[in-house]
């Protein structure tokens, strides 16, 4: 009888994880654009750490994932220079990579898919209504109306989200849009991020690309024009090796504008020109400038500066470490701080930069 028992909890056993299996199995099938990808491999990242959890090859313009997955989760497939996202859940999920918005078959993607047709749906009617723009209007008048089209377009794409996250406050599918909802802000702001919060439960709030962008906001805010300067050091920052640090330059009682820029990017090496023109009229007792290499590589920066005939002071390899603590995602930036170290004026460029510069210096 102990032998029988045992046998009939283990068909019960197998039968339960049989049956969990079946309830929880996701198929992914999905199309490439052309026959030329065939080989190519298609990977499968969690969105939530950015870890790869799968990957698979493109047969015949296709290719598929199959598997279990707990709870509904959100995935970025990519291949070569596509991308597409979608929500991992039970069922069978259709996904056509030319497009990054086509998940659909299953009812978080559905839903998905309805917020990204309704979200285009209003770009198209605002493409419209500037292509239905008369060629008559004068130039003034057609700037005013294009910039109120514009201002428009934001508040309908800014009000969307909303009923779709009071329906998923807390699932994956909310995490996604609100994260693309925050991303898609006019003027982004931890102001804002705080505001919209209130729609949205842990769950959301804790998905990793939405805890980064909470930090980001943070970090904007820390360094906002009229705040102190933020102090950071890089190891090896001089030309000597020693360490160097913006406090060596800022806070000393002058006007320092200060440059993030890298030898690989051509934006960068362009506005060089214009920081050289302020430099030659203003450098003295009142006035400097510092540039502060970042993502690139020491000889690199050094040759750039060799070729560009840059001959204002410079702290080398500074890596990641000043664009994290300045919140800067893309480059040229360029910051002026006041003579007691105050930020007075972020994201300077061109004629920006030339009159910031002849303002303070009057």
């Amino acid at each position: 009888m102990k032998t029988l028992k045992i046998i009939v909890v283990c068909i019960a056993a197998a039968l339960t994880a049989a049956c969990n299996d079946g309830k929880n199995r996701y198929l992914v099938r999905g199309t490439v654009p052309g026959d030329m990808l065939n080989g190519e491999t298609v990977f499968m990242t969690d969105y939530n750490d950015g870890l790869i959890i799968d990957s698979t090859k493109v047969v015949n313009g296709k290719f598929t994932f199959e598997g279990t997955v707990d709870a509904a989760a959100v995935i970025k497939l990519t291949l070569r220079d596509w991308d597409a996202e979608f929500i991992l859940e039970k069922g069978v999920i259709s996904i056509d990579l030319s497009d990054p918005y086509s998940a659909k078959g299953t009812p978080l993607n559905d839903r998905l898919n309805d917020f990204t047709t309704q979200s285009a749906n209003l770009i198209l009617e605002a493409r419209e209504e500037l292509n239905r723009m008369d060629a008559s209007v004068p130039e003034a008048e057609k700037e005013e109306l294009q910039g109120r089209i514009i201002d428009e377009l934001f508040l309908k794409i800014d009000g969307l989200p909303v009923p779709f996250l009071e329906e998923h406050p807390n699932d994956a599918l909310g995490a996604l849009i609100f994260y693309t909802w925050m991303q898609n802000q006019k003027e982004p702001s931890s102001e804002k991020f705080n505001a919209a919060s209130r729609y949205v439960g842990d769950s959301v709030l804790n998905f990793g690309p939405v805890k980064q962008m909470k930090a980001y906001f943070e970090k904007l805010d820390i360094t906002a024009v009229g705040r102190p300067f933020v102090d950071f050091t890089v190891e090896k920052g001089n030309r000597d090796g020693s360490a160097a640090s913006l406090s060596d330059y800022v806070g000393k009682g002058k006007y320092v504008l200060v440059d993030f820029w890298a030898s690989w990017c051509q934006p960068c090496r362009m506005e060089s020109r214009v920081i050289a023109e302020v430099y030659k009229k203003y450098r003295g007792e009142r006035f400097e400038v510092l540039g502060v290499a970042v993502w690139d590589k020491r000889e690199n920066t050094l040759s750039a500066i060799e070729e560009d005939g840059i001959a204002w002071p410079q702290i080398l390899d500074g890596q990641a470490i000043p664009t994290e603590v300045y919140g800067i995602e893309g480059i040229p930036h360029l910051i002026l701080f006041g003579p007691d170290g105050t930020i007075l004026e972020r994201d300077l460029r061109g004629n920006k930069l030339r009159e910031k510069v002849a303002e303070v210096m009057r």
